[in-house]
């Protein structure tokens, strides 16, 4: 599929410079779709959070130290309301 879009991106820009708009609408849907299939995904992990548990999220930036924490809470679920 990659070689695919890949092909059609060259060969709609190289159309569509030759002055096919058609063809240079084409390389960009095929790229757009071409970036979307190549998503590396960026979720880490998965965990479910019950109510009334907190959770506890950092993130550190190994070069210069740069972090950022932040905490979450749920609220307890009230019983009989």
């Amino acid at each position: 599929m990659d070689a695919l879009l890949r092909r059609l991106v060259r060969a709609g820009l190289r159309r569509g410079m030759g002055g096919e708009w058609a063809w240079l609408g084409l390389a960009a849907t095929a790229f757009v779709l071409r970036r979307a299939l190549m998503d590396p995904g960026g979720k880490v992990s998965r965990i479910e959070v019950k109510p009334g548990e907190q959770l506890l999220i950092s993130v550190h930036d190994g070069k210069d130290g740069v972090s950022a924490v932040s905490v979450a809470s749920l609220p307890a679920e009230t019983v009989g309301s």
